[in-house]
C-alpha cells in the first residue's frame, strides 16, 4: 500500500527576546501535570502537542510521546536546525495534561509551555548568532509559476473518503488525490516524491523541505499567499532525514534513472529556486535544564 502523510500548514510566530524572561511574568497553565512515558518500541501514533486555542479543545493543552527537545521546538516556535542540541534532550519522552484559562491566545499558551518548562525542567536559554551554510529559496528568473488559490467555500462539502486501494493512479504511479483545502500532501511512488498542496501557505512546503535537505532554507521568495502546487522529484534528491520517507512500499520500482533533483523540480513545476549561501542564524543556546522533572 502507497504510503500518504498528510501534513496540514501552520505559521509560528517567534519572539527571540522571551527566551530569557522571568518565570513569573509569563502566563501558566491553570493545572499542568507531566509524566514520564514508559520506552516505546513502536514508533508509530500519535506524538507532540495537541489542543488549546483555535481548536475543538480550547481550554486543554496536551503533550503525547514528547520529549523535552520536542515541548522547547513547540514552545519557542523554532526550526530544528536552530536547535544543535536537540538530540540530547530527545530520549526521554513526557505525557503533559494542561488546562489552558479561558480566552488565552496561542502565543500565551506557547508562554505557558516555556514557563512549566522553567518550573519543571529548570530551564534557562538564550538565543545567539551564528552563520551557516543554508538554503536560500527565491523566484527564479521567469517569474513564480506558482498557483495563488481561489477563495475556498467553508460550507462546502469535504470529498469522501476513498481507501487507498481504491483511488485511480495516474501515468507516474501516484494517486490521483486532491488534498483538503489548507494541507499538503506527500506521496511517494517508483522511487519519486511527489508534494500537492491546495489553498495552503508556501510554510507547508518551506518546512518539509527544511526536514530534508541537508542545510537549513530560508524563505526570501516574499510569496506570502495560499497556493495550489504539485512538484515531483527523484526520492534520492534530498537528505531525507524522515524514517516515513526512506521506508520504501513494497514492491516499489527504483528510481528511474535521470529523476529530477528537488533543485529541478522547484524551478521548472513552481518557478522557484534554491541557491547555496550563508546566513546568520538565531541558535537555541541552553545554560541549565535539569534531567529529571520535579513532581507535579
Amino acid at each position: 500500500m502507497m504510503r500518504i502523510i498528510v501534513v496540514t500548514a501552520f505559521v509560528l510566530t517567534t519572539n527571540f527576546g522571551a527566551a530569557g524572561q522571568q518565570v513569573d511574568s509569563m502566563p501558566s497553565f491553570e493545572v499542568a501535570s507531566l509524566k514520564p512515558e514508559p520506552p516505546h518500541a513502536d514508533q508509530s501514533g500519535n506524538y507532540g502537542c495537541f489542543g488549546g486555542p483555535g481548536t475543538g479543545a480550547p481550554t486543554r493543552y496536551r503533550c503525547s510521546r514528547a520529549s523535552v527537545g520536542a515541548m522547547i521546538l513547540q514552545a519557542y516556535g523554532i526550526k530544528l536546525y536552530q536547535f544543535p542540541t536537540y538530540s540530547a534532550l530527545a530520549p526521554t519522552e513526557y505525557t503533559v495534561d494542561a488546562r489552558v484559562p479561558a480566552g488565552a491566545t496561542p502565543e500565551q499558551v506557547k508562554l505557558m509551555l516555556r514557563s512549566l518548562l522553567a518550573e519543571r525542567f529548570k530551564l534557562a536559554a538564550h538565543f545567539e548568532k551564528k552563520e551557516m551554510p543554508v538554503y536560500q529559496l527565491t523566484v527564479a528568473q521567469g517569474g513564480a509559476r506558482i498557483r495563488v488559490s481561489a477563495p475556498v467555500d467553508p460550507g462546502a462539502p469535504r470529498p469522501p473518503n476513498v481507501p487507498d486501494s481504491q483511488v485511480a493512479k495516474d501515468g507516474d504511479g501516484f494517486p490521483m488525490i486532491d488534498p483538503p483545502p489548507g494541507s499538503a500532501r506527500m506521496l511517494r511512488a517508483n522511487g519519486q516524491i511527489r508534494m500537492v498542496g491546495r489553498s495552503t501557505p508556501l510554510n507547508s512546503l518551506v518546512n518539509y523541505l527544511n526536514n530534508q535537505l541537508d542545510r537549513p532554507l530560508i524563505d526570501a521568495t516574499g510569496l506570502t499567499a495560499k497556493y495550489d502546487f504539485t512538484v515531483t522529484f527523484a526520492s534520492d534528491s534530498v537528505k531525507e532525514g524522515s524514517a516515513l520517507l526512506t521506508t520504501a512500499a513494497p514492491g516499489e520500482a527504483p528510481a528511474p534513472a535521470g529523476g529530477r533533483t528537488i533543485f529541478a523540480a522547484l524551478e521548472r513545476d513552481l518557478g522557484l529556486k534554491l541557491e547555496k549561501t550563508k546566513s546568520m542564524i538565531d541558535v537555541f543556546v541552553i545554560d541549565h535544564v535539569e534531567k529529571t522533572p520535579t513532581p507535579d
